[in-house]
């Protein structure tokens, strides 16, 4: 069961009862959740007006405790309703630009200097040590994907960041998958929503389109019109000869050159991967978020394996929980 609670003028109410078209997604791609709900807007004797503005703060909250977190960024009026936009804090990591200073920090040391900068709540960071040096004018966010960046050149890892009411986390993406239970009722059984008998039909592709096979990375020379200073080439001789040469050239900076093989070795790990996605429709999990693994069992598909979420809509229909999932495989 959702509740729903308005946060207005320093006072709290519960409007669960008047919210109709309950929906949030998030991605991979664009940190943060963002939300939209509708309530009634009309000036009858029975029906409560909740005059939602710009700036309030909405709490989803489920059976475990708070779920989201979020600040109205959009209210829009069509008689007889009002139509909400929220979004959770990460909405301040998209809209703030700053500049800042990071002299041989870790990646983990420079996030929480970041992070506190911009009054950002730390949850908790994992262990990232690739060394950052450098100044950044730019988006927060920006430098958020630049500095985790750093760390998956330097491993060869993913990881992930996202918000949890106000507390940011970052972590290493697992390629474990989790179990979705959903249990209907007291007296019913309860199951994986992920089940092969559970979801709906999927759409399937797959595509060579963003695969490269063969990576040159390099360091560039100062001096213009010159070769690059030092170069490693990393390849994937069967995939060459299965696919065709698909070849990227990789900048390497002049303080990570004894570093260039592993490098390019990680790079070409992350892109000569034949891109899968799957779409599919779910009974609604909380637990299914961007970065989190399905095993999936499709018989039409032909599909037996693990799958990560790339993007997730999540909707509330008369008490029904479903979702939409984006995913690819790892």
């Amino acid at each position: 069961m959702y509740k729903i609670i308005l946060y207005k003028d320093n006072q709290d109410s519960d409007i669960t009862d008047l919210v109709s078209d309950l929906s949030w997604s998030e991605s991979l791609d664009t940190v943060g959740v963002s939300l939209s709900f509708s309530v009634p807007d009309m000036q009858e004797k029975y029906i409560p007006r909740l005059l939602i503005t710009a700036g309030d703060i909405i709490q989803i909250c489920n059976d475990e405790g708070e779920l989201i977190r979020a600040v109205v960024v959009n209210v829009s009026r069509n008689f007889p309703k009002r139509t909400v936009k929220a979004c959770d804090f990460g909405f301040y990591l998209n809209k703030n630009d700053t500049v800042i200073q990071f002299k041989d920090k870790s990646v983990s040391d420079c996030l929480k200097v970041l992070f506190s900068k911009v009054g950002i709540t730390v949850g908790s960071i994992c262990d990232m040590p690739a060394n950052v040096k450098g100044v950044y004018i730019k988006n927060v966010n920006e430098i958020i994907k630049e500095l985790i960046k750093i760390q998956q050149d330097n491993d060869g890892k993913k990881y992930y960041y996202e918000l949890r009411a106000d507390k940011i986390f970052v972590f290493q993406l697992t390629e474990e998958p989790i179990n979705y239970i959903f249990k209907p009722a007291v007296n019913v059984g309860s199951f994986d929503v992920t089940d092969k008998d559970a979801h709906g039909r999927g759409k399937y592709s797959h595509s060579i389109e963003d695969m490269k096979n063969s990576i040159i990375a390099e360091v560039n020379s100062k001096t213009s019109g010159e070769m690059p200073d030092k170069q490693f080439i990393a390849r994937d001789e069967e995939s060459i000869a299965k696919y065709g040469l698909l070849a990227e050239n990789y900048s390497i900076n002049s303080d990570e050159a004894d570093n260039i093989q592993e490098l390019a070795n990680n790079r070409l790990k992350e892109k000569n991967t034949l891109k899968r996605e799957l779409s599919m429709d779910f009974i609604g999990h909380d637990s299914a978020r961007p970065g989190r693994v399905m095993h999936i069992v499709d018989d039409y598909l032909g599909i037996d394996e693990n799958y990560r979420i790339q993007s997730v809509s999540h909707k509330i229909d008369g008490n029904i929980h479903t979702m939409s999932c984006t995913l690819e495989n790892l």
